[in-house]
């Protein structure tokens, strides 16, 4: 990963050079230069957001519905800061009962029964317990006081962890 950064270090430069080269020496009109320098901007700016995608920021999709936990760490709410808390979970999406693909780090919002029912889950998986987390959706008050109305924006998911089951052993 270090080797592909240092490429991609390497190729902005050289692409900065032939940037500057264009608008020193070049004979092109200066709306074109302009032009070339808001494009190049552009450029760096899209690159810098997708490597975020790459780099272990969380992303900015949601949790899978079921997945095996790795790691969590929890930001609780800080009312002198006026942070509202965050959670990041690392986790794998589970196909069927194996991981698909890589780890993620997710990032969802503070909620004090997803801050218990975490920490008791890396307890367990201090234990020696792999834990798989499900997402459920719950309704909050705002949807229990008004059933006519059901909007998708008022349901709120519920994590909920269990132990992974034991495999089964092929017979003899």
């Amino acid at each position: 990963m270090t080797e592909m950064l240092a490429l991609l270090v390497v190729a902005y430069v050289f692409l900065l050079a032939m940037v500057v080269l264009v608008l020193t020496h070049g004979r092109l009109h200066w709306l074109v230069k302009f032009g070339l320098v808001i494009i190049a901007t552009g450029f760096y700016w899209v690159s810098y957001q997708g490597w975020q995608q790459v780099q272990g920021w969380p992303a900015q999709t949601a949790l899978p519905d079921k997945f095996l936990l790795h790691a969590s760490v929890i930001e609780e709410p800080n009312q002198e800061q006026g942070t509202p808390g965050r959670i990041f979970i690392w986790a794998s999406n589970l196909k069927g009962s194996k991981p698909e693909g890589e780890p993620r780090a997710y990032q969802i919002e503070y909620g004090r029964e997803v801050h218990s029912a975490l920490q008791d889950a890396l307890r367990n998986q201090r234990n020696g317990n792999v834990q798989i987390g499900t997402k459920e959706r719950k309704r909050t008050s705002n949807e229990m006081a008004q059933t006519n109305a059901k909007q998708v924006s008022d349901l709120k998911d519920d994590l909920k962890f269990s132990n992974l089951p034991d495999p089964a052993l092929p017979e003899k």
